[in-house]
């Protein structure tokens, strides 16, 4: 479904949610991939509709946004050096430390929920987290792992 050139890794360091965002989405807008207001369409989405998953031992979330604001597909995803708090998807209540932010901009709406679904299908798998838990630190390793978990 995605190839590598369609996903890409960065370590980020940020100490909240909305800089983790901005700090991703400015990424894509430098990229030239999505328009300029997409960062700020991602965080207004997120603070109405929560996105982090309290996936065991650690925490993810998948922000987005609607694919009017994209021009070329990637997934991005984010590997915090340190945990930063999301709030939960379904229980804006509940807060959850995460570690890792996937960030999907997709052109094509069927394309986009097709690749939520099968992002939420990987985070429910056993081996997927035990390898996200064990990376080696490596952009490419991510690459492959999140590759092969969104085939």
């Amino acid at each position: 479904m995605m190839n590598s050139s369609e996903i890409e890794v960065m370590k980020l360091n940020a100490s909240t949610d909305k800089e983790a965002l901005k700090y991703m989405g400015d990424y894509l807008v430098n990229l030239q991939l999505v328009t300029t207001n997409f960062p700020e369409k991602v965080i207004e989405r997120e603070g109405k509709l929560p996105t982090g998953l309290p996936v065991k031992p650690f925490g993810v979330a998948i922000p987005h946004t609607c694919p009017e604001y994209v021009f070329q597909s990637k997934l991005l995803i984010g590997a915090l050096k340190h945990p930063v708090v999301f709030r939960q998807m379904g229980d804006s209540h509940e807060q959850v430390d995460v570690s890792f932010v996937f960030m999907p901009a997709i052109l094509e709406s069927g394309r986009h929920l097709t690749l939520l679904e099968k992002l939420f299908n990987s985070l429910q798998d056993d081996q997927f987290i035990d390898a996200l838990t064990n990376w080696d630190g490596k952009k490419s390793t991510l690459t492959r792992l999140v590759r092969s978990g969104v085939k």
